[in-house]
């Protein structure tokens, strides 16, 4: 037996007991009115405190031997005072509730939780096994009749307490219920504790996958007089009730006949749910005998049935809140990805976190929706839906989430494929502003108030994603405007002065031919030939800059040796590359930045310091990145720079960008040495140091 968790927990109590044994006597005396009420507290803490220390040294030990023990010197006792195993089975799950209070106490992490609500789960589930064991080898003993019933139902509440999984305990409960009437059939139903009406959530039986998509239809609701049970009580459908449901037409007279009949749970007078057992044998009746039966065995394990709902719901939560969780995360981390990857990873999340067959994401164009992505199927026929004169206009203009059950007759034919069986359609709003529509379809058994809710949260989430590309996209426009902005000064300040520089100067040698004046000519066409070389590398780095091809293929290293070789080398400058530690990709966004400073670094170097040589430097090492440009040129007072001087503006916006550090050291007649530091994770911190 694991018990890891479950040692920690005995270690823990076994300082302080009185926690658990106060919340186990509480619950004695609240369920189990019968054997404990009347005792008081302190005897019921007294009789609690013995079970407890027998099970924290079964968690410490990691067997079964001390309760092994206590079962066999009370059972006898149990047994003589005529406590039954309904009794027995409750009062051990108590214990278990009670230990649950203690984990949630404890433990603050949902992961230890967890991990000691599974080794408590393992736990009683021995527990009950060594208990069905022992009262039933003391039971043999007893009367012949009263022992075949006890079996039943002893083994039931085996077959049911013995799974882990709430849907695995709730399916083989209606296993159990179909196998007491021959050719059986059973459909368990439980309260939905947000609505209070009753959802189907296990079947067994049912043989044709149309008899068992009707079933999973069907919604009941606690008034009405459609439907009545064993015991008196009245049900009617839902107006939620899928439509055209099959059963929904025969279940009325199959209960007045007595071919079916509900059987209603419930556990200290709190409604769990209800039983739906039918026979498909012709001419079958439920007898007294039968019905006690079942009555019976749903009282046996009605606290397992309990615990089984609250654990679905439960469970149910806390996959919405993981997948909501896990959904934002991918939505939201990456706001650098194009907007069509954003909706495709939209539409792929809405389907998966509701169980549905295919997704489809509208958004609001001019007049019409427009079908810009889709996930599995079906798809819609249409891929613009005007909004005045279609059905999804219509719900787009209520602006409420709509759940159709019966898509074939709700929707009109043109707007909808034969495939369409049920759908959930939610609006996409921000603020008062309708944006399109995100629709869901054919989850099994339809889609409910609970699918309501998260496709409800989950749009607001998808809404934000959208509103984050789209200003991402709007930044990155503005940072291409920017550039063009600089090319178009560089080309201005650069090139465009060398051409008429070129120009003037090409035009003083013709006349200095013209005129005979062949020494001043030649001097003039030496100016010449500076000037074009000169424009040629301004030119050449111009060029480079719009995109370097190395960037993306051969990452940050590659980039910048092919600028040297493009344009410092190539130019008569002494240039020379260092790579330190192990080369790594970085972000591609983050190597365009740490190249663009680099570029305009070694622009600086060139143009304005009047280098000779220049050396760039890589470091990868831990954790982070760290670049440095140095150059031996006439360097400068910083104290003395505006600003914005030689590009530097422009080099902290781009610092900024990334959450980069920046540090420039220089002195007039010294050179210059530029460093940029970026971490591997972003958030590190930024700025100028």
């Amino acid at each position: 037996m694991k018990n890891d968790k479950l040692k920690e927990i005995g270690e823990y109590l076994l300082k302080d007991i009185d926690f658990a044994v106060t919340r186990f006597a509480e619950m004695m005396i609240e369920h189990q009115p019968r054997w404990y009420a009347g005792l008081g507290l302190e005897e019921c803490k007294r009789i609690a405190s013995y079970g407890v220390s027998m099970s924290l040294e079964c968690f410490i030990r990691g067997d079964l031997e001390p309760m092994g023990n206590y079962f066999n010197s009370c059972a006898e006792i149990k047994l003589d005072r005529g406590v039954g195993i309904r009794d027995v089975v409750e009062g051990t799950l108590l214990g278990k509730q009670a230990f649950i209070a203690v984990g949630m106490k404890f433990y603050t992490e949902q992961a230890d939780l967890l991990e000691f609500l599974a080794e408590l789960e393992d736990y009683y589930v021995q527990v009950l096994t060594l208990t069905a064991d022992r009262y039933s080898g003391m039971l043999l003993s007893r009367l012949n009749a009263e022992h075949v019933r006890n079996k039943l139902l002893l083994e039931a509440s085996r077959t049911v307490t013995s799974a882990l999984d709430p849907d695995e305990v709730l399916s083989r409960l209606a296993e159990v219920l179909a196998g007491t009437v021959g050719e059986g059939c059973c459909t368990i139903f439980l309260v939905n504790p947000e609505t209070g009406g009753l959802a189907p959530c296990a079947g067994f039986g049912y043989g044709s996958k149309e008899c068992q998509s009707a079933l999973q239809g069907l919604r009941l609701c606690p008034s009405g007089s459609t439907l009545s049970s064993v015991d008196g009580k009245s049900y009617g459908f839902c107006s939620s009730n899928k439509a055209s449901s099959t059963f929904a037409d025969i279940l009325p007279e199959a209960v007045r006949s007595g071919s079916a009949s509900l059987f209603h749970i419930t556990n200290s007078d709190r409604m769990v749910g209800v039983a739906l057992v039918s026979s498909e044998k012709p001419g079958f009746t439920f007898d007294a005998a039968t019905t006690e039966l079942i009555g019976g065995i749903l009282n046996t394990v009605a606290v397992a049935i309990e615990s089984a709902a609250a654990a679905r719901q439960t469970k149910r939560q806390l996959m919405e809140s993981e997948s909501l969780r896990r959904v934002a995360n991918v939505l939201l981390q990456s706001p650098e990805g194009k907007n069509g990857s954003v909706l495709s990873l939209i539409a792929d999340e809405a389907r998966t976190i509701v169980n549905g067959m295919g997704s489809v994401l509208m958004l609001l164009e001019g007049d019409s929706l427009h079908c810009v992505c889709g996930s599995g199927a079906p798809r819609c026929p249409m891929e613009f839906y005007p909004v005045e004169s279609t059905y999804y206009g219509s719900a787009f203009q209520t602006g409420e989430t709509i759940i159709v059950r019966d898509a074939q007759s709700e929707i009109p034919e043109a707007e909808r494929s034969e495939e369409l069986r049920t759908l959930i359609v939610v609006p996409l709003l921000e603020g008062d502003k309708k944006l399109g529509l995100l629709m869901v379809s054919n989850k099994s058994g339809g889609f409910d108030h609970a699918d309501k809710r998260i496709m409800e949260m989950f749009a607001a989430q998808a809404v934000l994603a959208l509103r984050n590309s789209r200003m991402f996209e709007q930044s990155e426009k503005l940072v291409v405007q920017g550039e063009r902005q600089r090319l178009a000064r560089e080309l201005h300040d650069s090139v465009t002065q060398a051409l008429y520089a070129i120009t003037f100067c090409s035009d003083a040698a013709v006349r200095s031919f013209e005129s005979g004046k062949s020494g001043a000519a030649i001097e003039q066409l030496k100016a010449l030939q500076g000037m074009a070389q000169q424009g040629m590398r301004d030119m050449r780095s111009l060029i480079f800059d719009l995109h370097p091809p190395e960037l993306e293929s051969e990452g940050l290293v590659g980039a910048i040796q092919a600028r040297l070789n493009s344009v410092e080398i190539r130019s008569g400058l002494g240039a020379d590359l260092f790579v330190e530690g192990d080369e790594r990709r970085l972000p591609l966004r983050v190597e365009e930045e740490l190249f663009r400073i680099a570029i305009e670094a070694l622009n600086n170097s060139t143009k304005h310091s009047k280098a000779e040589s220049v050396t760039v430097k890589v470091d990868f090492a831990e954790g982070k990145t760290v670049v440095q440009i140095i150059d031996d040129g006439q360097g400068f007072d910083i104290a003395t720079l505006p600003t914005g001087g030689m590009g530097l503006r422009g080099i902290r916006e781009r610092v900024e960008r990334i959450n980069a550090h920046l540090d420039i050291n220089s002195e007039s007649g010294k050179g210059t040495v530029l460093t940029v530091k970026v971490f591997d994770v972003e958030g590190t911190g930024g700025g100028d140091e």
